[in-house]
C-alpha cells in the first residue's frame, strides 16, 4: 500500500509541475526585421539570414552553405589541400613526405590540360557505356594524379 501512495504523490507532483510550466512559459510572438545576405566564396554559395527584434534584445542568425561539386572545384580543392599538407610537412620537418607531395603537386600542375581532357573523355565513355575505355582512362588519370 505504501508503494501506491508514493506513486500517487509522484504523479501529483508532476501534474503540478506541468500546470506551472504550461502557465509560465506560453509562446510569445516577437516582432522584428529580417535581413538576408547571399554570397559566394572558393567553396561555393552561402546565405545568411538575421532576425533582430525591434528593441534589439533578441537576435537569431542562420547561416547555410552549398558546396560545389563540379570537377574543377574538386581538383582545385585537392590541389590546395595538397599544398597545405606540404606546408605542414615542411613545418614538421617531414622532408621525405614533403618531397613526395611536391612532386605530386608539380605533376598535377604540369598535366592540368591532359588531366582535364582525360576526365572529359572518361565522362563521355561512361555515358556511352564503353566501360573498357573508361577503365583505361581511369588508369591513365591515376598515373597523372
Amino acid at each position: 500500500m505504501n508503494n501506491k501512495n508514493i506513486f500517487s504523490d509522484f504523479d501529483s507532483f508532476f501534474n503540478e509541475f506541468d500546470n506551472f510550466f504550461n502557465q509560465s512559459f506560453k509562446p510569445m510572438r516577437i516582432v522584428g526585421d529580417i535581413k538576408n545576405e547571399n554570397g559566394e566564396d572558393e567553396n561555393g554559395k552561402w546565405s545568411k539570414q538575421t532576425f533582430s527584434s525591434k528593441d534589439g534584445s533578441f537576435q537569431i542568425i542562420t547561416f547555410s552553405k552549398k558546396y560545389e561539386t563540379n570537377s574543377e572545384l574538386i581538383k582545385k580543392d585537392s590541389l590546395s589541400s595538397l599544398k597545405k599538407e606540404l606546408q605542414l610537412c615542411v613545418e614538421n620537418q617531414e622532408f621525405e613526405k614533403a618531397c613526395d607531395l611536391r612532386d605530386k603537386i608539380k605533376s598535377i600542375e604540369e598535366n592540368k590540360e591532359k588531366i582535364s581532357t582525360i576526365k572529359n573523355d572518361l565522362e563521355k565513355a561512361i555515358k556511352e557505356q564503353n566501360f573498357e575505355k573508361a577503365i583505361q582512362l581511369r588508369d591513365q588519370l591515376k598515373e597523372l594524379e
